[in-house]
């Protein structure tokens, strides 16, 4: 996914989706909060994980199918299927980030890959950090520091709050990576206060070796 960031022409066109004001507040060193406002509010939209069937308005939840997908840019499918009436709504999630950036729709993935993208675009490096749990977000090197940054969250907890998840989530991680286009590192010291229990709780040595063949894997 982050290997994406290193083709220019992708960058190209996601920096073209930028709103001119947007560019000209970020140039006015306002940092990233204007574009994480627009990115958030005005752009994308979130795709809850439980849907309702629009056809009945049947206030259960649909029941979900998933199929995985073989093709390079389509990671999965979510089939949801009404319960009462039988109608689906089908939720196509991508990796690819030209085709995230056409549907701008999607869960902390699918935010953190294009979001990451559109700042790599500006250029502020960026790289995708992943819990291994429920939640994806970016970091940003920022004055030669690896600054955490949630396009999902509002402002300002989406900027430098790296121990909310913990704080308010209840987070108990084994491992936080980040990815780079070529690289991997372990990040977890970054976003817990509890590094004594995450010690505990790692297994076996080789665990970080499969967290990054699982991830290069989807």
């Amino acid at each position: 996914m982050s290997e994406q960031y290193n083709d220019r022409s992708i960058l190209d066109s996601v920096k073209r989706l930028i709103p001119e004001k947007v560019l000209q507040l970020i140039a006015d060193d306002q940092i990233l909060k204007p574009l994480l406002h627009w990115f958030k509010n005005d752009f994308m939209k979130w795709m809850p994980k439980e849907l309702q069937c629009k056809r009945c308005n049947n206030n259960r939840p649909m029941s979900i199918q998933l199929v995985d997908a073989n093709s390079g840019a389509l990671r999965k499918t979510e089939i949801h299927v009404c319960n009462v009436c039988g109608s689906e709504q089908i939720f196509q999630r991508y990796d690819n980030i030209l085709r995230i950036a056409e549907t701008r729709v999607g869960r902390c993935s699918e935010w953190s890959i294009l979001f990451g993208a559109i700042t790599n675009s500006l250029p502020i490096q960026t790289r995708i950090v992943h819990d291994y749990l429920d939640h994806c977000w970016n970091e940003s090197l920022i004055n030669n520091k690896w600054v955490h940054i949630d396009s999902t969250l509002d402002y300002p907890i989406s900027f430098d709050h790296p121990y909310y998840y913990e704080q308010n989530w209840g987070k108990n991680y084994e491992y936080v990576l980040a990815f780079s286009a070529n690289s991997v590192e372990d990040v977890t010291t970054r976003y817990t206060q509890q590094w004594y229990l995450v010690q505990k709780r790692r297994g076996r040595k080789d665990k970080m070796k499969e967290l990054r063949e699982i991830y290069y894997r989807t």
